[in-house]
């Protein structure tokens, strides 16, 4: 872990995160896990160059944690913390959140999420919107992208490891990441969207070995590593997973 100054004194801690789909350094922050550096694998900056943008960043850093102490303090009260913008690290995606200005004559009583430009969110309701409201619009759109993403992804990987499966599903879960039937069908949690990529790649297969074997006996670790030789590293890895979910994604 390192650490950068930021404008107003405090030193920020940061990582650095390789990624194979980023073309350029990208800063990813979350209450969560703090800073994340992303950065095109194989080619990490110079530690004074990488320094140095994260200082030209600094003030609009010190914003963001500010806003994460706020977070923290309205969560602790048990209030909706609703989010400026919402990454998705699962499928390298930051998208911006910005709400519209209640309107009084709107004839619509339904809070609804709509998708301005790729990476600009717009959140829109009648004037007697709550926060609640805007945070149920943004966990139904999370939904619809997951199942957008999320099939696709587990077809790709059944049809390179030849696991083929009769359905899936994707639901919104408070406690199970995925879940495999005895008939090869498949539940995915929408919240996947929100882990690390080798993480919820790792779920995939996960469910995917389970067409092949029901249960977690030796044999299924065995196909499981097979597929996938980080799995028990990752798995160790993924029990503080649901921290790394927004508030306003969790809330009900």
């Amino acid at each position: 872990m390192q650490c950068v100054e930021l404008a107003d004194g405090r030193s920020c801690p940061y990582r650095i995160q390789e990624s194979d789909r980023a073309r350029k350094i990208r800063i990813r922050l979350s209450a969560a896990e703090g800073m994340v550096v992303i950065v095109p694998a194989g080619a990490a900056p110079p530690r004074e160059n990488l320094e140095r943008l994260l200082r030209n960043k600094s003030r609009w850093i010190a914003r963001h944690l500010h806003r994460f102490a706020q977070a923290g303090r309205a969560a602790q009260a048990g209030e909706v913390v609703l989010p400026e913008c919402i990454d998705l690290p699962a499928i390298n995606e930051h998208w911006e959140v910005r709400y519209a200005d209640p309107d009084a004559n709107q004839a619509s009583t339904s809070t609804r999420v709509r998708v301005m430009t790729q990476g600009v969110l717009r959140v829109c309701g009648p004037e007697s919107g709550r926060a609640e409201d805007r945070a149920q619009a943004l966990r139904a759109w999370v939904r619809v992208k997951a199942a957008a993403v999320l099939p696709t992804w587990l077809a790709e990987l059944a049809r390179d490891l030849r696991m083929p499966f009769s359905r899936v599903t994707i639901r919104d879960q408070r406690s199970r990441w995925g879940s495999c039937s005895c008939h090869g069908r498949i539940n995915l949690n929408c919240k996947l969207l929100f882990l690390p990529r080798s993480w919820t790649r790792y779920v995939l297969i996960h469910e995917l070995c389970h067409t092949k074997i029901m249960n977690h006996g030796p044999d299924f670790w065995t196909l499981l590593t097979m597929h996938e030789p980080q799995a028990k590293c990752i798995r160790a890895e993924m029990r503080t997973a649901w921290r790394l979910m927004p508030t306003w994604l969790t809330s009900r």
